[in-house]
């Protein structure tokens, strides 16, 4: 089945049956410097999606142009869903990087991204590994976000922690990306992070930021966010 330029127009037609000018507005405040078209929620684009998925993905990605929010959402979301062998959706996923300008997107995309068979991991992970060091802010971030969706095991744990110490880069959205995915695996490797926050070695906003989001959790006890506590950085003045 091939996806016709009516196909597409079709999708845009759904998108706009969809508009919410309300959640629009909201959702811009939480992206700064991004417009959204419509005004479409995740739900809806994820349900478009799948459409997609099941009748042509390779075709729609042919015919789309995204040049809206919700079109590069919904291009990300096909990519990452697409039933295709790892060597194959990897290239896709390399051309889709320029076009994440957003946190919303990125990891809208990160956990979107299915890893079923065993043997798709490594690739992946071997991809993710330059990014890490990349100081495009949104490269980066899709490995760290990536990261804590889906390689914190008993296997990468340790290379988890190394490669988020590495993360020195000063943007934003890398930063809070960094300190985020410390506190998952203080979630699941409380003894290995907590080894890592006591050295104080992140840089002193993702320190912070990392105790601060692991105090929020409900899956860590008040001894150890009390005892954390102690492993604050000096903020300077």
């Amino acid at each position: 089945m091939s996806f016709a330029p009516e196909d597409y127009q079709a999708v845009l037609d759904r998108f706009a049956a969809l508009a919410d000018p309300k959640y629009k507005a909201f959702h811009e405040r939480l992206i700064p410097g991004v417009s959204t078209a419509y005004g479409v929620r995740v739900p809806a684009i994820r349900a478009i999606a799948r459409d997609i998925i099941k009748k042509d993905p390779a075709g729609f990605l042919v015919a789309s142009m995204p040049g809206s929010y919700e079109e590069t959402m919904l291009r990300g979301i096909v990519i990452a869903g697409m039933k295709l062998p790892i060597e194959e959706r990897l290239p896709l996923v390399e051309a889709f990087l320029p076009l994440v300008d957003n946190w919303a997107v990125c990891d809208v995309f990160c956990a979107s991204f299915k890893l079923k068979k065993p043997e798709d991991r490594e690739p992946v992970w071997r991809f993710l590994l330059p990014l890490f060091s990349d100081e495009r802010e949104f490269y980066a971030r899709f490995a760290a976000v990536m990261l804590l969706s889906h390689f914190v095991d008993h296997d990468h744990i340790g290379q988890d922690l190394t490669l988020l110490e590495s993360m020195t880069q000063e943007a934003y959205y890398v930063r809070m990306a960094a300190a985020w995915a410390v506190s998952v695996c203080y979630v699941k490797f409380p003894a290995q992070t907590q080894a890592l926050l006591a050295r104080q070695t992140l840089p002193p906003w993702t320190q912070n930021k990392a105790i601060q989001k692991i105090r929020e959790s409900y899956r860590v006890s008040k001894e150890d966010k009390d005892m954390l506590l102690a492993y604050k950085a000096p903020v300077p003045n």
